[in-house]
């Protein structure tokens, strides 16, 4: 699990890694271990992220998934 300080930040990070992270080191900054940066090339315009209330919050309790839209930008959908 990675934590973000605001929505725009893992908004930021989803468009990031889906554009530049075959290229670019990507920032995961980690909730239960040290930070890292890696590659992303796998993320693409089918992945999203999903947030959580808190790092120990029950996973199956989705608060907010970021994802790309249909026309390309990308929009938050409460869980």
């Amino acid at each position: 699990m990675e934590r973000f300080p605001s929505l725009q930040a893992a908004k930021d990070a989803l468009w990031s890694r889906t554009y530049m992270g075959y290229s670019q080191r990507q920032h995961f900054d980690y909730v239960f271990r040290r930070p890292e940066r890696v590659l992303t090339p796998a993320v693409t315009e089918g992945s999203y992220i999903d947030l959580y209330r808190s790092p120990d919050a029950d996973l199956s309790l989705i608060e907010r998934r970021i994802l790309f839209g249909l026309r390309g930008g990308i929009r938050i959908e409460p869980c």
